[in-house]
């Protein structure tokens, strides 16, 4: 026998006892999962809400703020908000950005007062005084509506009218997603996961062919 396929075929035995290790050693901790989800729920827990807080482990803070965000969006397009108003952290997705400050003209680089002044803060949630909340107490069906009219009038998703508490807040606030978010054929980046931005890759880190074998993920 040629000792060159000997050799492949050792390989190739070792490769599919490890596979088969590891499925069997795969197939015994998925068995003591679930046990383990079979007692906590004997203790009184709910096992769906433990596996969902086991994938919201694994992520960061930033990362669990931005899928509670994204999921009150969608929430609030499928008119399933139930009364809660979007929190802030969606309202500033669904907001403009805040436009890019102009480069100085002329003169030195050395930077003055306006290359440094900070971008204009988000305007905080309305709140309505007393007064007006009495006024505005309607249907909710209605603020829906009124909350499809002011999206399509170009409004910011800040100028809900309706203060906290008022179940109002919240049905226009799901008018508004399902009117801003149905346009276009594109996905509004709202309603995505903001991409981590790639440090800008230099010569050096190409090959011959011109292709970037670096940093890369499988």
């Amino acid at each position: 026998m040629n000792h060159g396929t000997t050799s492949v075929r050792n390989r190739l035995v070792h490769h599919v006892h490890q596979l088969e290790r590891l499925e069997t050693a795969k197939q015994a901790a998925a068995a003591d999962f679930r046990e383990a989800l079979n007692v906590a729920q004997a203790d009184g827990f709910d096992g769906d809400t433990l596996k969902a807080i086991l994938k919201l482990r694994k992520m960061t803070p930033a990362q669990r703020k931005e899928r509670r965000a994204i999921e009150a969006i969608y929430l609030a397009s499928l008119g399933m908000l139930d009364g809660d108003p979007l929190p802030d952290e969606a309202r500033r997705r669904l907001a403009p950005p805040p436009p890019e400050p102009e480069a100085p003209s002329g003169g030195d680089d050395h930077g003055g007062e306006s290359a440094r002044s900070p971008a204009p803060a988000e305007p905080p949630p309305p709140v309505a005084p007393p007064q007006q909340a009495q006024m505005l107490q309607k249907d909710p069906a209605e603020a829906r509506e009124e909350g499809r009219a002011a999206a399509a009038a170009g409004k910011k998703v800040y100028e809900n009218p309706y203060p906290a508490g008022d179940p109002c807040r919240a049905a226009w606030d799901e008018g508004w997603c399902e009117s801003s978010g149905s346009h276009g054929m594109d996905i509004p980046s709202a309603f995505q996961r903001r991409k981590e931005k790639k440090p800008p890759k230099g010569d050096s880190a190409k090959g011959d062919d011109g292709d970037d074998d670096s940093g890369r993920e499988e």
